[in-house]
């Protein structure tokens, strides 16, 4: 593999992306869920 700046900044954005997705995902299903009885 060649790794160079775009190829490192994509992979980066790519990641920081997937973590907030399922960061949000976990949280929507707690609220779903009910653990958190606080309104939205």
């Amino acid at each position: 593999m060649i790794k160079d700046d775009k190829t490192k900044k994509r992979n980066l954005k790519t990641a920081i992306g997937l973590i907030f997705f399922i960061v949000f995902l976990f949280i929507f299903t707690l609220y779903n869920v009910g653990v958190f009885d606080r309104p939205l």
